[in-house]
């Protein structure tokens, strides 16, 4: 189907003089199912509008990956109020049916050559070793690899396809950066809403029906917004903060969005320090890190790392503002060997050791942690707890599959640095380190909590990678753009001189 006619008939002027007429069937249809009770008549209404939004779906498949980051933000609020609806699959749909309506409407138009990259292989092997797993004979659950492996494979393949053919423009990027930076600041106020005021009654429920153990400490609130839990929000926020505050270097020039995005990035600090969150840490300081490295400017290098350590030694070898807990937590962070928690989690691999040493490709996807107590309740996986993202894969997929995952991780990491160093100097290059900084920091800090797999941070990441893959090919389109106007700048010169 030519989507180019779809988009003129959808948006015809036929709409605006007779749509009114087709709301009189329908609006006749909805009272039949009130009055009657009738459940066909009440399909039959919402049918229409469906087909409409599929229709605009299918001519707009870029609409799919704005609804995949409003779900991720909302899921876990949505889940807590109203857990009567399947939210997740609400992501699978909108990145699925995307790629879908990509190449039906494009079919042999399509460009797929930016898929044709050593990264996007590495990341279907991956993907293909965690499909193997459904054959592994000590799983339990066929249901529980389907649930599990999405979040641990296949979202990434489709949001990297999702990225490459569709999401695919540096003003896609900035699209992605606004919705974040909207969910991230209201998150911050919800925060501090709970922090403040109080958790509503719900939250209180779900506190109340074990989230407490790891939530309220000391008599302290781990504030968790309306994200999944506290390590994710002061995860996500984290990552929020430093991404927003090297996008604001890149949009020096525009003072109104440069402004926005620094407070943006102060709400999302201030959202990680109230998490009580300490694993997230290392999220700000390895992407900043990143972000001196990749500038490419030795001084500011220097400064930066001598600032970084003069905020670190305040830390950990002063009491300064030790009376604030937040400040303490976080301390905490900086001693793990004094840190009772740590070596629970330390304890927690040995056991985990002795019992891996003769299952080489794991004990199954969805065995461990919350599908493991979900599907294989009372198993030893389930009744241990994995904590950590790499002690996940470890126990689900082996030696085998944690070195294939761990390969995937650094070669991404070593690649993109490599793509990144290369650009030429420009707005977009610090926004691409900001997204790869965000992805490093993101990878190690995964070591104590699931956060690679989870939403929000999971999806942002993800479209974070393929960006970071398409800078080249950004950098191509600029140059080629630059010098066709430069190109007619000459030409009209030319035919003004004559």
């Amino acid at each position: 189907m030519d989507i180019h006619r779809l988009r003129l008939f959808l948006g015809g002027p036929w709409i605006r003089r007779w749509g009114w007429l087709l709301a009189l069937p329908f609006a006749l249809l909805l009272g039949l199912a009130i009055g009657t009770g009738n459940k066909l008549p009440l399909m039959l209404f919402f049918l229409p509008p469906i087909l409409m939004f599929m229709a605009y779906f299918y001519a707009n498949p870029k609409v799919g990956m704005y609804f995949v980051l409003v779900i991720s933000f909302m899921q876990a609020g949505l889940t807590r109020y109203y857990p009567f609806a399947p939210y997740g699959l609400g992501v699978d749909v909108f990145l699925l049916l995307p790629i879908l309506f990509t190449i039906l409407g494009k079919g042999r138009e399509l460009d797929a050559s930016d898929l044709h990259q050593a990264v996007f292989y590495v990341i279907l092997i991956w993907f293909g070793y965690c499909v193997i797993e459904i054959a592994n004979p000590l799983s339990r659950s066929v249901v529980a690899w389907f649930y599990a492996m999405r979040g641990l494979a296949l979202y990434l393949v489709l949001n990297f396809i999702c990225g490459v053919l569709i999401f695919n423009k540096p003003k896609d990027m900035d699209m992605m950066i606004t919705i974040w930076t909207i969910f991230s600041i209201i998150g911050t106020i919800w925060g501090i809403k709970q922090l403040f005021i109080g958790v509503s009654p719900t939250e209180q429920r779900w506190l109340d029906a074990g989230a407490a153990n790891t939530h309220v400490l000391f008599g302290k609130l781990r504030v968790f917004s309306y994200y999944s839990d506290a390590a994710q929000f002061g995860a996500s926020q984290a990552m929020a903060g430093i991404v927003f505050g090297i996008f604001a270097i890149a949009e020096w020039a525009n003072k109104r969005r440069r402004n926005y995005l620094i407070f943006a990035s102060l709400m999302a600090f201030y959202g990680m320090l109230i998490s009580g969150s300490r694993g997230p840490l290392v999220i700000p300081a390895l992407a900043g890190f990143m972000y001196l490295l990749l500038s490419k400017r030795v001084k500011i290098l220097i400064l930066g790392c001598s600032i970084g350590f003069m905020m670190f030694a305040v830390l950990k070898w002063t009491t300064i503002g030790q009376t604030n807990y937040q400040i303490n937590r976080m301390r905490t962070a900086l001693n793990p060997s004094e840190d009772p928690s740590f070596m629970v989690r330390k304890n927690r691999e040995k056991i985990l050791e002795n019992y891996m040493h003769n299952k080489p490709i794991g004990a199954g996807i969805g065995m461990a942690g919350s599908w493991g107590k979900r599907f294989a309740p009372g198993s030893f996986l389930a009744e241990l707890g994995t904590d950590g993202h790499y002690t996940r894969v470890w126990a689900e997929c082996g030696v085998i599959g944690l070195y294939v995952h761990v390969f995937m991780i650094v070669f991404i990491a070593v690649k993109g640095f490599l793509v990144v160093w290369n650009l030429k100097e420009s707005n977009v290059r610090i926004k691409l380190i900001a997204m790869y900084g965000g992805y490093c920091g993101v990878a190690v800090a995964s070591y104590t909590n699931g956060l690679i797999t989870q939403i929000p941070t999971a999806p942002l990441t993800y479209f974070g990678i393929a960006f970071i893959f398409l800078g080249p090919r950004w950098q191509r389109e600029a140059e080629e753009q630059e010098k066709a106007l430069e190109a007619a700048e000459k030409e009209k010169r030319k035919t003004a001189s004559v």
